[in-house]
């Protein structure tokens, strides 16, 4: 049975980049950063001599795992926001435009473009979808009051 939930992870090209960009730029706390040692890692992903190297990060009420495999990695593009699988995290600002400017400063590049979504779930707001530098689809929601 289900105990509860412990955090979401997503797999990056570089752990130390996610770490500083989802630190500096987004508020998050790094709680550990380091390689796991031992062959464990290939049985558990199910990904034949893998070696990892794993940030933890804490913040907003949620814990964020990346995860670089120093062996094993497979290459590819970014995986389309509409593809089978895809994920993104959304967080919410007070200022979605001057959030959008800073993090497209700090390195980060649009997926989409900010819109104004009416009434539905939200009760209107404005979103919109933007790549961290290793790719990972974040949604700026801005709510209205």
């Amino acid at each position: 049975m289900i105990t509860g939930f412990n955090h979401t992870s997503f797999t990056v090209a570089d752990v130390e980049l996610a770490a500083r960009f989802w630190t500096e730029q987004l508020g998050f706390r790094l709680s550990s950063l380091g390689p796991r040692v031992g062959d464990w890692q290939g049985k558990a992903t199910g990904v034949a001599g893998a070696r990892l190297k794993v940030a933890h990060l804490l913040g907003h009420g949620h814990h964020m795992e990346f995860i670089q495999y120093l062996d094993g990695a497979a290459g590819g593009a970014d995986p389309a926001p509409n593809a089978n699988g895809a994920a993104h995290v959304c967080l919410e600002v007070r200022d979605i435009e001057a959030t959008w400017r800073q993090l497209v400063a700090a390195g980060a590049r649009p997926q989409g473009e900010i819109v104004e979504v009416a009434g539905g779930a939200m009760g209107g707001c404005k979103a919109g979808y933007i790549r961290d530098p290793n790719g990972i689809v974040i949604e700026l929601l801005e709510l209205h009051p």
